[in-house]
Parts: C-alpha cells; structure tokens; sequence
C-alpha cells in the first residue's frame, strides 16, 4: 500500500531561504535516484519559516527516513541545513 512520509523542521541559523532552496533542489535529484519507490517528493515553506517534505511511495517499507544519515555529499550538506532538533518524520498509509 503507499504511504506519505512527512518530514517537518526548521532551517539552521544562518541559512536563508534561497540557500535551503538551492540544497533542496540537489536532495531532490539525489533522492529520485536513490530513494528505491519513491513516486513524488514535494517541499513546502510557511510563513513561519518552518519547511515541510512530503514523499510519496510505493509502500511502507520504502519509507525509511535513516536517509539523512548518508554521507554522500548531497545529504550532509542538505542535512547541516536543518536543525535536527526540529526535525520529526511521520509516515501516513493512503486510504
């Protein structure tokens, strides 16, 4: 069955949106590559400055967001931008 991961957080001090939009795009092109089962990927920002990542794919067990953890390049760079204290990842199966 598919399944909506969404990843909430906040940028890390000192990173405008232009920068984060810059990394989100790489992250963009590396998660369609290496993410196995991923259908979409979408991120939002609100007023308040907080982001939003929804993900859709193909069934839960492709939801795995240990995908920060990576070292390649991309990934750490994406994942320095972010305050990894506001991050939380929540994984909703499609009705």
């Amino acid at each position: 069955m598919a399944v909506l991961e969404v990843e909430t957080f906040t940028p890390a001090t000192g990173v405008d949106a232009v920068a984060f939009r810059a990394l989100d795009e790489q992250m963009q092109e590396w998660c369609y590559v290496n993410r196995p089962g991923l259908a979409r990927r979408t991120t939002a920002r609100a007023d308040n400055g907080s982001y939003v990542v929804i993900t859709l794919f193909g069934e839960a067990s492709q939801a795995d967001s240990s995908y920060y953890k990576k070292t390649d390049a991309v990934v750490t760079a994406w994942s320095a931008a972010i305050t990894e204290s506001s991050r939380s990842v929540a994984v909703y199966s499609l009705l």
